[in-house]
């Protein structure tokens, strides 16, 4: 038996999401799990801490060499991160 107001699970969880605003921990928590994946593993062998606040990446990076190439590459990153996310989340990238 079938509904005239029915919806899919996933039409309700979007809905859910966007009410309750939680779309940018959301990604943030997928940043995070998909992080080896998206930079690679021997940058992310060197990553002590991804952390995003207020649409910043923060990086806590062990290698001052991995730092300071990273610090030249800032833009790129996240570009790559925001291509990865299919949306404009990360505007700028701090490394620590």
């Amino acid at each position: 038996m079938r509904f005239q107001d029915e919806q899919s699970l996933k039409d309700l969880i979007s809905q859910l999401v966007d009410h309750n605003k939680l779309k940018p921990k959301l990604l943030e928590a997928k940043l995070i799990a998909e992080w080896p994946r998206i930079i690679g593993e021997p940058i992310a062998k060197y990553t002590e801490r991804v952390q995003v606040h207020k649409g910043q990446l923060i990086l806590h990076i062990s290698s001052p060499a991995l730092r300071n190439e990273l610090s030249f590459q800032r833009k790129a990153l996240a570009a790559l991160i925001n291509k990865e996310l299919d949306c404009d989340f990360i505007e700028d990238v701090l490394i620590k």
